[in-house]
């Protein structure tokens, strides 16, 4: 993951099967001459799906080494329950521990509840959005004569819009833009935005291309308002 927030809604599956499935991946990349350089990304999620409800575990990792030495290191691991209330609603909770180097982040944990809502769904894809409240505590790795708080404990909304596309059975396109804002102070907002193809190569391995968006109207001493990535990569379906 690029930053403390996880988009979590970018690695779910719209219609698992019922009983047990999930997806194992990751992408691997090495730079040599006037750098040597070598990152590495893991990801796993986990369905089981039952009449009533479905459970999702999500676990993601990964590092860098910078001539051999560690510079960036991240690791999520993310449990969610949701419910089938009928087509349209669908309420759910959650519970998630993350920490990011990078982010100056040691250790973030989210826990809440909320609502997913279909808009319209069919062979062509799917359209939703969310709505939830959820509590966050985070503690930084900042120095003592940081401006920004080293440990926070507050409230926060977390609002999304979810489209997913299937132009046919091997092309994938999916996006999701997420809003969330602290409950107490609407200025305190974080932005995230994920745009992702996958392409099938085989039944079960996937080509990916993702672009990711982080925005942070209040983010750490030192660390920028603003981060983008792309990334390609592999994925095993199972």
């Amino acid at each position: 993951p690029m930053s403390a927030q996880v988009n979590v809604e970018a690695l779910r599956q719209d219609d698992p099967p019922i009983g047990y499935s999930g997806t194992v991946g990751g992408d691997l990349t090495f730079r040599t001459g006037n750098v040597d350089l070598v990152q590495v990304g893991l990801n796993a999620r986990l369905y089981r799906v039952t009449e009533s409800a479905t459970r999702l575990i999500v676990g993601n990792g990964g590092f860098g080494l910078l001539s051999g030495s560690r510079f960036a290191s991240s690791g999520l691991l993310h449990y969610r329950q949701t419910y089938q209330y009928n087509d349209l609603v669908s309420p759910e909770w959650w519970g998630q521990l993350n920490y990011d180097r990078p982010q100056l982040l040691n250790l973030r944990i989210v826990t809440g509840g909320g609502v997913r809502i279909s808009f319209a769904r069919g062979d062509w894809g799917q359209f939703g959005m969310g709505a939830a409240l959820m509590l966050e505590d985070e503690r930084l790795d900042l120095p003592d004569t940081a401006v920004h708080d080293d440990h926070t404990t507050m409230l926060r909304g977390s609002y999304f819009l979810t489209l997913r596309l299937v132009p046919n059975e091997r092309l994938v396109i999916t996006s999701t833009t997420y809003l969330q804002p602290a409950v107490a102070n609407f200025d305190d907002l974080r932005t995230l935005a994920n745009f992702r193809v996958a392409a099938s190569v085989t039944d079960e391995l996937d080509l990916t291309v993702s672009f990711d968006l982080r925005y942070d109207s209040r983010p750490p001493d030192l660390i920028s308002a603003l981060d983008t990535s792309l990334r390609t990569g592999l994925r095993y379906s199972y």
